[in-house]
């Protein structure tokens, strides 16, 4: 199983945003630089996660953006079927069509992947964004953070 770059992406914004003090925004052009990441990749994400109210977004001259405190409980897998699900970079496991399968009248190999997929899902289920927080380095994320702005 391998995920696109915009759910490596979204994964990458959440936990990072995890770590700002509640009272705190971030911006779109501080976590591509935190990221090390092109800054237009991230506002089509970043706007993917408000929408799903991930993130609370603020406009303005003071706006910015911070994790939405219900996020924390969020599980891993619904997050990552819905980013593979909203990116343009979406494809199927295996693809019957191209080039035209001529077996896949009498083939079990999509269905398997899917299942696949789906237990793939359940797995990471097991876990939310706030266990994906490591707190021994909570203080060296933070002076990490302070240091790119």
């Amino acid at each position: 199983m391998q995920i696109n770059r915009f759910t490596d992406l979204g994964l990458r914004v959440l936990i990072t945003l995890q770590y700002l003090p509640e009272s705190e925004l971030s911006t779109v052009d501080e976590l591509a630089k935190q990221l090390n990441v092109s800054r237009n990749h991230l506002v089509k994400i970043v706007y993917f996660m408000a929408q799903s109210g991930w993130i609370n977004s603020f406009k303005g001259r003071n706006g910015g953006i911070r994790l939405a405190s219900t996020s924390y409980q969020l599980k891993l897998g619904d997050i990552v079927q819905a980013l593979e699900q909203a990116s343009s970079e979406t494809s199927a496991l295996v693809n019957c069509q191209q080039p035209p399968c001529s077996i896949k009248e009498f083939c079990y190999l999509p269905q398997a992947f899917s299942e696949a997929q789906q237990a793939f899902y359940h797995s990471l289920n097991r876990y939310t964004i706030r266990q994906l927080q490591a707190p021994a380095t909570k203080q060296t994320v933070l002076k990490w953070l302070v240091q790119q702005k």
